[in-house]
Formats: C-alpha cells, structure tokens, sequence
C-alpha cells in the first residue's frame, strides 16, 4: 500500500470514531443551564402571584450571577435587566443604618446619643416612661414612633388617580421643616428600645440626624459614603429610562416615586446590579462600620432573632442569615444575606401583590436550599446578646 492510500484510511478510520465521539459527548449541544432549577421557581412565583417583572441577583463564593423574568411594564415588551431600576422600599433603612454606623465608627455620633442633641431645639415629649429616643432606637424598629407622619390615612381619593399615586404625591411635596414642626406632637407609645415594631418616622427622623451629624444633605452622604466607593450609580436620582413602572395589587400602573423625604426610610430606587454591589459588601464583612451595622442591639427573649441597625439576624442550618425586605406602592423587594453560606440573594419585582414580601421571602429561602442542598456541619453562633432595651 502506498503512502498516500495509508493516509487516506488513517482519516477515514479517524473522523467517524470523531463523529461518533461529538455525538456521545455532545459539544455542539447547548450546554445545560446550571440555574434553571432558579428559573424554574421564579417562573413559578410570577404565576403564583400574578407578578409582572422580577430580577434576581445572586452572590456566591465571589461569583455575581442574574437571572430576569416578566416584563418591567405591562403594556410593552420590554424585558428587565440587571440595569432595571426598582423601588426598594424598606431596603432603604438598611442604606440609612449603615451611614449611621459609619459615622459612629469615626468617632461623630454614639449609638446611645438622644435624638434631640442633633435637632437643634428641645423636643421633650421624644421619651417615654423615663427613657428618651435615643439614635439606636431609630435604627433598630424600637423607638416606638408611629410609622408614618403625614397621616395619609386622612388623604382623600383624586377623581380618576389611583389612591397610591395620590399618597405617593403628598410624600412627594413633604418637606423637612413640615416634618419638624408635626415631630413636637408626636410621642413614643410606649418607652423606647421596647418590643420592635415598624416605623417609616424613626428612618426620616435618622436621615434628618445624619443630615446635622455629617453637616451635608442626605443624598450627598450616601453618594461620598457608599454609591461611589461600590460604583453604584444613584438611588436618589437614578437614570429615568431604566425605571421599571409599578403596579398596585389591582394592576394599575403608578408613577415614578421621587420623595426626598422617603430617601432614608422608602424612598431609594436601584437595580438589581447596584444593590448587589451593596449585599455583597455587607456579606463579606470586612468594613469596620459594617461590622458595627450588623451587631445585635435588640433580641428576643429565648436569643434565637435579633436585631441589628435594620437588619434582622438569626441562625440557620446555612449558618447566620441576615436579612431586609421592603415595599411601596408598586414594587416588593428582598434582600438575604448568609456570611457563613457566603452566599447573598437580592430579588425584585414591580408589583406590590398581597402579600409580596413574605412570598419574595420564600421564594429566596427555596433558593438557599437550591444553592446550598447541604446544611453546614458547624454554623457559626450569631452572638446573639441578652434581649436589652
């Protein structure tokens, strides 16, 4: 046989053992999604609960991933992406915390401070029962002020307004001074650092004290503070074509909320990229106001759920959890975070369904199980103090 037949039937023999070897294997087949268990489930959630857009960012072992579902308006087909920027509600008090524990770090404040020292005038009805409001309280659901001043339950309907978009009108055009004066005939109901319980007061009221602590406004402190040093872009003016329109529970579509006085309690608005950037810096725990942030201040009497500044910690088979929630008139949102799984999730929807918290909140536990099946062997104590007022 000469040479040039040997070569010939070399490859011959060769290329189909390829082929049948590219057929066995596969590598020309689409490679599995290795988060459609996670898809799965969100899929399932915007049926559930007759959700229109939702976007998950998820943090793990220093990995940043995203997945995006719905549509960020009903009547477009418009995607959301990691870019879509959403109300986060309460998640905001988590921001206004933090900028507290940094100024505590740096020697500005004392958690222990009464809130009338940075208020540049006498409010003695802030106590109760002996005890004053002191910075803590407003950071750690305690100060037991009402949640909302101006009342809007006194708000009357607008012919042809959604109600939601009336309210979200009047925080809007609330200012600072109008807050001030309507603070000399607000009490605590009962003495501060007491069993927790919401207030969107206690977080305006901390963001007024940060304003005098730091001597700058409100959102030029969390921009020099935390947005800049994690490249976040702005939660208090963020870019208008990426906001994603939000929906009441009936369905119908609301305005842009902007209410400068909301910023340090509701009123922060980003997406799901930029509050990553946030969760896995908290996850991490390097910074020395971090740590302070997420300290117990306040827990149960049995110790197995605390409170930090903001953020409700306890222990779990996939070690200490962290976690925040928040809503507005249109959107629902969750934040967790497990230092020791060091894993962290943020979701996102546009929707503020019945009950849209607690069900963002199983959907992220379902996903915890997802992405850490196994229990760790040894979780760390979360350090969980005597309950203390």
């Amino acid at each position: 046989m000469n040479r040039s037949r040997l070569i010939y039937l070399v490859i011959g023999l060769i290329l189909p053992a390829l082929g049948a070897a590219a057929t066995a294997t596969g590598p020309a087949a689409k490679p599995a999604d290795p988060d459609a268990p996670l898809r799965d489930l969100a899929r399932r959630w915007l049926t559930n609960n007759d959700g229109v857009g939702l976007s998950v960012g998820i943090y793990d072992n220093g990995q940043r991933r995203f997945l995006n579902l719905g549509a960020t308006q009903l009547d477009g087909n418009h995607p959301p992406t990691k870019d879509t920027v959403y109300e986060i509600g309460s998640i905001s008090k988590t921001f206004t915390a933090q900028l507290l524990a940094r100024a505590v770090v740096e020697g500005r404040a004392s958690l222990n401070d009464e809130v009338d020292r940075y208020l540049g005038a006498p409010y003695p009805n802030l106590g109760a029962d002996g005890e004053k409001i002191r910075l803590v309280h407003l950071a750690n659901l305690t100060s037991q002020l009402v949640d909302n001043i101006p009342d809007l339950t006194q708000v009357a309907a607008v012919e042809g307004e959604p109600l939601a978009a009336t309210h979200m009108g009047v925080l809007s055009r609330y200012t600072q001074d109008e807050m001030l004066r309507q603070l000399h005939r607000v009490a605590p109901r009962r003495a501060p650092g007491d069993n927790p319980a919401l207030s969107n007061v206690a977080s305006m009221l901390l963001g007024i004290e940060l304003e005098k602590i730091y001597g700058d406004p409100f959102d030029e402190i969390l921009e020099r503070e935390i947005e800049k040093p994690l490249r976040m872009a702005s939660g208090t003016r963020p870019n208008t074509k990426l906001l994603a329109t939000g929906y009441t529970r009936e369905g119908e579509a609301l305005p842009a909320f902007d209410a400068p006085m909301a910023w340090p309690s509701i009123g922060l608005r980003y997406s799901t990229d930029d509050l990553l950037r946030f969760a896995s810096w908290q996850l991490v725990e390097r910074d020395a106001s971090v740590k302070v942030a997420h300290q117990p201040t306040w827990s149960t009497p049995d110790r197995r759920e605390s409170i930090a500044l903001h953020w409700l910690v306890s222990d779990t088979s996939r070690g200490r959890r962290l976690n925040a929630s928040g809503g507005t008139y249109g959107f629902a949102s969750v934040v967790e975070l497990y230092p020791d799984a060091k894993l962290a999730l943020v979701l996102l929807s546009n929707k503020a369904a019945e009950g849209a918290q607690d069900h963002l909140r199983a959907l992220a536990a379902k996903m915890v199980e997802e992405l850490r099946p196994e229990p760790l062997t040894s979780p760390t104590p979360a350090g969980v103090p005597p309950a203390a007022r």
